[in-house]
């Protein structure tokens, strides 16, 4: 609640123009974590990794910070036709295609544990997933536990 007025001050008293120092460390700064994010992302991808949910999330939030930075300080400029065009073109899209990622990833995930165990259809939406409602206890049927299989790199006892 104490950022609601926060903002409201700021928007009213932040000067409309401000010279930053260490403007080129800010940028490259954060370029460079976003590649360090996007390429563990492609890592969890390419290993299929779990962590790779969370990992969207991140980047997906780092190419839309990035995005409206870039478009919202390049207004006005020269250069704000390109800018124009690589935020919606590439960093929005981008964002987007990590947001339905983890969706994707989350969901696929409810519906495995919702099939091993026993406990109905898996949600269709994130919203009506109640994840903290997951059963954790066997099937009723009586029959014996599915486990999921190892992963590939694993070696079985």
């Amino acid at each position: 609640m104490a950022l609601i007025p926060w903002t409201v001050l700021l928007g009213l008293t932040l000067p409309p123009k401000y010279d930053a120092g260490h403007w080129n460390v800010l940028w490259t700064g954060f370029d460079v974590g976003l590649l360090i994010v996007l390429g563990y992302a492609a890592w969890a991808a390419w290993f299929r990794r779990q962590i790779l949910a969370s990992i969207a999330i991140v980047a997906g939030t780092l190419l839309l910070c990035d995005a409206w930075f870039d478009i919202i300080t390049s207004i006005g400029h020269r250069d704000q036709w390109l800018t124009l065009l690589t935020g919606f073109g590439g960093e929005l899209p981008l964002a987007l295609f990590f947001f339905w990622l983890y969706r994707r990833i989350v969901l696929d995930t409810l519906a495995a544990f919702h099939e091993l165990l026993g406990d109905g259809p898996p949600p269709r939406r994130l919203r009506d997933a109640g994840i903290f409602r997951l059963s954790t206890r066997p099937p009723a049927s009586g029959g014996d536990r599915v486990t999921p299989p190892l992963d590939d790199h694993r070696e079985s006892s």
